[in-house]
C-alpha cells in the first residue's frame, strides 16, 4: 500500500510453474534464480534435485503473462540448461488430475 493508503494498480497476474533440466552444475541453481531478481519476482516455491548427471529445478511464481513467458525464455537458452517448460498452475494441476 501507498504512504496515503491506496493500493498500487498491478496487472493482472497468474500463477506460472517453470520446470528446468539441466546440467548438475554448482553455480547454475544461482544462474536459474537471476532473472526472478531481475524482473523483480518473488518465487512462491522452489524444488530441486540431483542425480549423477540432471539438476532438476521447479519454480512456482506469480506474474504478469509476458513476464512469465520472458523468464521461460530467458531460462531456456541458458548455457546448461536442456529444457524449461512453463506452465500455468492450472495446467499443472489438470496434468496431475489426468
Amino acid at each position: 500500500a501507498h504512504r496515503d493508503g491506496s493500493s498500487p494498480v498491478r496487472p493482472q497476474q497468474s500463477s506460472y510453474r517453470l520446470a528446468v533440466a539441466a546440467e548438475p552444475e554448482t553455480n547454475l541453481l544461482l544462474r536459474l534464480l537471476e532473472p526472478f531478481v531481475i524482473h523483480d519476482v518473488l518465487p512462491s516455491r522452489v524444488d530441486c534435485r540431483t542425480d549423477e548427471d540432471t539438476l532438476s529445478v521447479t519454480i512456482a511464481f506469480a506474474a504478469e503473462e509476458a513476464v512469465a513467458v520472458r523468464l521461460g525464455q530467458r531460462l531456456g537458452v541458458m548455457v546448461g540448461v536442456r529444457t524449461a517448460d512453463l506452465t500455468t498452475a492450472e495446467q499443472t494441476a489438470q496434468m496431475r488430475a489426468a
